[in-house]
């Protein structure tokens, strides 16, 4: 029985050296050049991923708008003076 014990002890002592050995080695990382290289790299990446996800969109929005303009072009309609339409509708 006491036997036992000091096995259950050991293993359960074993067991919390490991986790804390796995924490030391993660903080030491953590405190690492590598650490914030890596950290610098994912933002960089994430930023140009967000770049190119809205610079699709406005060139999507900006084609519909050219093909919209063409349309009013060919229809005879030549009030479109491509500043965004700051002309007076009189």
């Amino acid at each position: 029985m006491k036997s036992e014990a000091i096995d259950i002890t050991i293993a359960a002592a074993g067991s919390k050296t490991t986790y804390i050995g796995a924490g030391v080695t993660g903080l030491g990382w953590f405190l690492s050049n590598e650490f914030f290289g890596l950290v610098g790299v994912l933002i960089g990446v994430i930023g140009l991923s967000v770049n190119i996800y809205f610079k699709l969109h406005a060139n999507r929005r900006a084609k519909v708008e050219h093909q919209a303009r063409m349309a009013r072009l060919l229809r005879g309609q030549h009030t479109d003076t491509g500043i965004g339409g700051l002309e007076l509708d009189e």
